[in-house]
């Protein structure tokens, strides 16, 4: 939009744009985000104190199907806000400290989140975001070949797989909007690829789970009270920091499932 400003945050991915009121943000400007967030991957739209959870429900409803958890907790306010919570005592992130994307385990798997920064620590607790269509392209053109053709199962850890807990994905899934090919596997959700032994399928996801979030595919966001982050789970992993003890942090998300094209 013309009184935006989009900024770069790191050569790999992410931006951040000024400029934007959510509360006010019609069609138009969904869509524009659209195209942003496929071009970064991860947009920081900071500035946003006014962000009723309305409007959180509306901005995700125009990336997708708002998800409902079956397992965590929302809002009293509405079922698809879920709090993201880190009370003074705890010792783990909400979610567990791996890097991931959300809600891999489903068919259709997640589109975007859009996460809100409501209470943080003074300092710490910033999130990493890693690349996984940039990891891909690094690949030698034989090993992305291979992986093309290969496809893993996620599973909700803990549960029984079923058909609310357990979907079988490519490993290098092609994006719906761009075409673009990422890796999509995340050591949180992701327990075997099928085409393959047990052994020789720990051995190539543990060798994807660390190449893909190599340093120079990454980007470090920092929040700030009232920001919302965007990201696209198709494209990126993510990671948060667990380094703010005896602090309280708490976040509000949305996420939208991918919806048929």
């Amino acid at each position: 939009m013309n009184d935006w400003t989009v900024t770069p945050l790191a050569a790999s991915l992410g931006a951040r744009v000024d400029g934007v009121r959510l509360t006010d943000a019609g069609d138009v400007e969904l869509g524009a985000l659209q195209n942003l967030l496929d071009e970064h991957h991860v947009l920081v739209v900071s500035g946003q104190d006014e962000f009723s959870v309305a409007d959180h429900v509306r901005v995700g409803e125009s990336f997708g199907d708002p998800y409902v958890h079956p397992f965590i907790d929302a809002i009293p306010e509405h079922p698809a806000i879920l709090q993201v919570i880190k009370e003074p005592d705890d010792t783990e992130t909400f979610g567990g400290e791996f890097w991931h994307c959300d809600i891999s385990f489903t068919s259709p798997p997640a589109a975007v989140s859009i996460l809100h920064a409501r209470e943080l620590p003074p300092i710490g607790g910033d999130t990493l975001f890693a690349n996984t269509a940039l990891a891909f392209d690094r690949l030698s053109p034989r090993l992305q070949a291979w992986v093309s053709e290969l496809t893993a199962t996620h599973v909700y850890p803990g549960k029984e797989e079923g058909p609310s807990t357990a979907a079988t994905h490519p490993v290098a899934r092609i994006h719906p909007r761009t075409g673009r090919r990422a890796l999509y596997v995340n050591p949180a959700f992701v327990i075997r690829i099928e085409e393959l032994e047990r052994e020789e399928s720990d051995a190539l996801l543990s060798f994807l789970f660390t190449h893909q979030t190599r340093s120079e595919f990454q980007v470090r966001v920092r929040w700030e009270t009232g920001q919302v982050v965007l990201w696209d789970n198709r494209t990126t992993v993510h990671y948060a920091m667990n380094d703010y003890p005896g602090h309280r942090r708490r976040l509000q998300r949305v996420t939208a499932l991918e919806r048929p094209r």
